[in-house]
């Protein structure tokens, strides 16, 4: 094949990668609408959109946000990062010409950016092959091919998750294949620099990448001084004779070490001049392993230049215990950086799972992962990915092989970091295929089988031809968004429904409190002001949040008006109304997701950040488990103890709160919720855990065939005996007129709910389902 054929293999090759990279992630919104996905998003746009009205300098020179953290406010700029934002608006520069406003080009641009990833992960393959002889183009394009349909890639790469992650996932690739670029051409460092220093103002995953490299400068010298010291002299010849060749690094040292040198100091230029970072970032714990690279990388130039190989290698053997001296103490002063806290939170919970904060440990994506969720996004590649680990003991290979040790540990700890291994998982396994490939009995049924993989990864991402428009179990393209599925992971505009009501019928700006998780939404999409979101600023804000939900009615009122300022406080929980006999069963998250099941990090965030949390939630336990399923809610699962209260039908176990007497339960569980959609004839209504209606009297669950058995709540066990009353007394109910249409002025009965001591009162149920209530709080 001559060079212009194979010119155009490559670039046939990568353009067809690139449109099925495209197509794929494109595909989610053409289905589910041009919508944000998750919660971060909406800031990122937020951002973006204020940015293109007030100009770039708002980042540094400060802005207070007074719709996010009420009472407060936030200078996003100094918590958040720009990047994200700022490649939303060159996005938009790009498409406004074709009449895209600034919202669509933001749901379009992370596909964009983790499409043209096809070409940055080409790059990264073709160095990392390139030193296995003719294997470079083969593995380039294998890890072209692989990235247009690895699922690693796709999660966080959809249109729609407008993120740091699908930004990163282009420039880490591309900023590493730079690096090693630079072993050759020193300037190549410089251009790395640019590339992962803007994934430093994209991602805070940044200190992973920024040490990885200053790893790799530790270790390439090291790996190739150590392996010929370890090898034996070669037996002395004659003294006649030519002198025995002169022992060379498979690496040119001088431009190892400008490269590298180029690469500090412009990725230290990009996180000194972020607000959130600056200067002090530089001198800090996370610049421990770079700086130490940076001197092994003028050491190693050094020695070579002064000295040359063999000479080094001389004095290595003789000096070995010099060099274990300062292992042992750089290893020592990362671990004094531990222990004296210089680094925590998240980066602390990767490098030590056990331990977390209950706001870390209670976001799901920072859980341990399981071996599931690594097969569901690498499985058919693992074996080649295996394959791949022998042949990268290469100047390049090293690289990878330190990326893949180090994200496959942080990705075992949590499972979000399996994005971050995505991109060298992926050129491993393109190394493994390639070199099975070459082997003359098995190429064939390897070829075949990475044509397999292949297939098997894209059917877990694109969905059947004939797949209905609902099924959208069937590929992670056919994912919707999570604003479409109210967050609880079916589709639902009940969520859409409250922001939508709130934002016509609450004065603007007004404070509006939920958990933590819906406050990008509220003040957004709602245009209302949170308490707190996402970002999690605020740990103490955010456990008396906690606390006020979980407290009794009085108490959470009162901290929420006083403490808060607010009047409304906004609950999700989804249940069904499944009929019986006599009435309707209703059965609490259905489908699960909603903020009783969360009810559990409440608790524990309040007892863990607020001081008098324990005695105002009556936690008289040392162990929070022993007070939480035995006084507030029941073990959702099969009990550890004994002593654990735990509640099941036929077999399956459900959750069920032991107290009514606390905020969030009364407004989730009370049955004046469900007057919108049944009317005043609740009575015909019974939540799973109280019993049924049937002949003007509530009586055990018979109807449902329930024995002794099957239920054990200890201490209430004589009120399942007779009639289990958990219904809070003195509700009634009543309507309020509102406008139902601003623009037309049209106008409709709303129900509201009071009680004789008015702690709650219901303002709005969501539609369709009922599952989002919005509560009014006062004395």
């Amino acid at each position: 094949m001559d060079r212009k054929e194979r010119i155009l293999l490559v670039t046939s090759s990568l353009l067809a990668a690139f449109a099925i990279a495209l197509y794929a992630r494109m595909y989610r919104v053409f289905l589910w609408g041009w919508w944000l996905d998750e919660f971060d998003p909406y800031v990122r746009y937020y951002l973006a959109k204020y940015t293109l009205e007030h100009g770039a300098g708002w980042w540094w020179s400060g802005a207070q946000f007074l719709q996010f953290w009420y009472p407060y406010g936030v200078d996003w700029g100094k918590v958040l990062l720009p990047g994200t934002s700022f490649y939303g608006l060159f996005v938009y520069a790009l498409l406004r010409p074709f009449g895209v406003d600034l919202w669509h080009a933001v749901v379009a641009a992370p596909a964009i950016m983790n499409s043209l990833a096809v070409f940055s992960m080409f790059y990264l393959g073709y160095k990392v092959g390139q030193e296995l002889g003719e294997g470079g183009l083969r593995v380039g394009l294998l890890s072209a091919m692989l990235t247009a349909v690895m699922p690693a890639f796709i999660e966080r790469g959809f249109a729609a998750w407008f993120d740091d992650e699908p930004i990163s996932l282009f420039l880490i690739p591309l900023g590493l294949a730079l690096l090693l670029d630079g072993l050759r051409r020193p300037l190549m460092g410089a251009l790395a620099g640019v590339a992962l220093g803007y994934v430093a103002w994209t991602w805070g995953a940044h200190f992973y990448v920024w040490n990885l490299v200053g790893l790799y400068a530790l270790l390439l010298p090291t790996y190739y001084f150590l392996k010929l010291a370890f090898t034996p002299a070669a037996p002395s010849k004659a003294k006649r004779g030519p002198a025995p060749p002169a022992v060379q690094l498979p690496f040119d040292a001088r431009n190892f070490f400008l490269s590298y040198l180029l690469f500090y100091l412009l990725y230290g230029v990009f996180v000194a001049t972020i607000p959130r970072y600056g200067v002090n970032t530089l001198i800090s714990a996370f610049n421990i392993i770079p700086t130490f690279g940076l001197a092994a990388a003028l050491a190693t130039w050094l020695l070579d230049s002064k000295l040359g190989v063999t000479r080094t290698v001389e004095l290595l053997r003789r000096y070995m215990w010099l060099v274990v001296a300062v292992v042992l103490a750089g290893i020592g002063i990362f671990v004094a950086a531990l222990a004296t806290g210089a680094i925590g939170g998240k980066y602390l919970a990767t490098l030590f799972p056990v331990g977390r904060s209950a706001i870390v440990a209670s976001v799901a994506e920072h859980s341990t992962t399981s071996f599931v969720q690594i097969v569901a996004r690498y499985g058919p590649v693992l074996p080649f990915i295996l394959a791949g680990v022998p042949y990268l003991f290469t100047p390049g290979g090293l690289l990878a092989l330190s990326y893949l040790a180090t994200a496959g540990y942080a990705a075992a700890t949590m499972v979000r970091l399996l994005v971050l291994l995505a991109p060298i998982a992926t050129v491993v396994a393109a190394v493994g295929i390639a070199k099975a490939m070459e082997n003359k009995r098995l190429g064939l049924l390897v070829a075949l089988a990475a044509i397999i993989s292949v297939a098997m990864l894209l059917s877990s991402v694109m969905p059947a031809l004939n797949a209905q428009r609902l099924n959208y179990g069937e590929g992670l393209a056919r994912q919707p968004t999570q604003i479409a599925t109210s967050a609880v992971g079916v589709v639902s505009e009940d969520f859409l429904d409250m922001l939508m009501w709130m934002k016509t019928r609450l004065p603007i700006y007004e404070p509006v409190a939920s958990w933590w998780d819906y406050g990008y939404w509220i003040s957004i999409i709602g245009n209302k002001t949170s308490l707190a979101d996402n970002s999690t600023i605020n740990a103490t804000q955010i456990g008396k949040i906690g606390l006020a939900l979980m407290a009794p009615p009085q108490v959470g009122a009162e901290i929420f008006t006083k403490d808060f300022r607010t009047k409304y406080v906004l609950a999700i929980m989804p249940y069904i109304a499944t009929p019986l006999s006599a009435g309707y069963l209703l059965v609490h998250e259905y489908p699960p997701g909603g903020d009783f099941l969360k009810s559990y990090w409440m608790a524990r965030i309040a007892l863990e950040n607020v001081g008098d949390a324990a005695k105002i939630l009556g936690a008289t336990s040392t162990n929070f488990e022993d007070f939480f399923y035995t006084k507030v809610m029941s073990y959702p699962g099969p009990p550890p103890s004994a002593t654990y209260a735990y509640f099941t039908i036929q077999g399956s176990y459900y959750p069920v709160p032991l107290s009514l007497n606390r905020t969030l339960y009364a407004m989730l569980f009370s049955k004046v919720r469900l007057v919108p959609a049944y009317g005043n004839a609740t009575e015909q209504y019974a939540w799973m855990f109280e019993g049924v209606y049937q002949q003007g009297v509530f009586t055990t669950f018979r109807d449902l065939k329930l024995t002794g058995g099957n239920v054990y709540l200890p201490g209430y066990a004589p009120r399942l005996a007779g009639a289990l009353q958990y219904t809070i007394q003195g509700w009634t109910s009543g309507s309020v007129e509102v406008v139902a249409d601003p623009l037309t002025g049209a106008k409709e009965q709303v129900p509201f709910i009071t009680t004789a001591t008015r702690p709650l009162r219901l303002v709005y149920v969501s539609r369709p389902h009922g599952w989002v209530v919005l509560y009014e709080v006062g004395p």
